[in-house]
């Protein structure tokens, strides 16, 4: 008996299968058919819905699982976690992302655009010199109608082609990084980010309701394209009872000996 599926089967596109299998689960989860605490169905289901093998299926919910969607518990199945918003640092997706994923509804109460000059720092991270032009996005983030990120997002004037697009982008509610992709055409290929503690300025505290010298976290991000090209330069303050981060630590390289090769400290 055929199943009536809600994901597109994975070899209709030329793309890798476990990348394209893993992406359609992950969205199934961020839209709400499989909600926080639910139950995935089983792998032998998942084969047939996506019509790929059960080692493509395994591969793809040990990305999810990795990614902190999903909890696989013995003998129960594999369920989708019902959790805090959850940042991956090891995966680069923004906060419409995050907070989709956490099966909560995103909104931009506070959007506003404006034209600048770089400063030594915003031209450091975009490869600039101080003073060209770039566009500054202030926005707040909210995740079911509370704040919960303040951020400002900043790209060099040459990417941005000479229109209004605000309020286009606050009525869709989009992500920075979707906007990216195609508006400007730009692929944002991996990001490095610094996280700090920092007491909230009042600029901040304002933002997210709350006090001034509240404690948040502050990440630093630069955003590049292929080719290392620096697109975003993004200054983030999050409420951090609001988010769990999540880093992957993998274990050593095998040594020499690990191999079965003799070891110069072996006795």
């Amino acid at each position: 008996m055929d199943v009536k599926s809600p994901l597109r089967p994975a070899r209709l596109r030329s793309q890798n299968l476990t990348q394209i299998a893993t992406q359609e689960l992950r969205q199934a989860i961020e839209q709400g058919i499989y909600a926080p605490g639910s139950q995935l169905p089983p792998e032998s289901q998942l084969v047939q819905m996506l019509g790929v093998s059960r080692t493509v299926v395994r591969e793809a919910l040990r990305f999810l699982q990795e990614d902190g969607l999903i909890a696989r518990r013995q003998g129960q199945g594999t369920f989708v976690r019902n959790n805090p918003i959850l940042q991956n640092l090891n995966v680069n997706f923004g906060t419409t992302e995050m907070i989709h994923s956490a099966g909560m509804q995103s909104g931009t109460p506070h959007l506003q655009v404006q034209e600048i000059g770089a400063t030594a720092e915003i031209a450091k991270a975009l490869g600039l010199t101080v003073g060209a032009r770039v566009i500054v996005i202030e926005r707040v983030r909210s995740a079911d109608n509370k704040p919960v990120v303040y951020s400002l997002d900043y790209i060099s004037k040459t990417f941005v082609p000479d229109t209004d697009f605000a309020a286009n982008w606050q009525a869709q509610d989009i992500s920075l990084y979707r906007w990216v992709q195609e508006s400007l055409g730009l692929f944002i290929e991996y990001g490095i980010t610094r996280i700090l503690p920092s007491l909230a300025p009042a600029r901040a505290a304002k933002m997210l309701n709350v006090a001034v010298n509240s404690p948040l976290l502050y990440l630093l991000q630069t955003d590049y394209a292929p080719h290392d090209l620096p697109v975003l330069y993004s200054c983030e303050y999050h409420l951090p009872d609001a988010f769990d981060f999540i880093v992957i630590r993998r274990g050593p390289r095998k040594t020499e000996a690990a191999h079965g090769d003799a070891s110069p400290f072996r006795s």
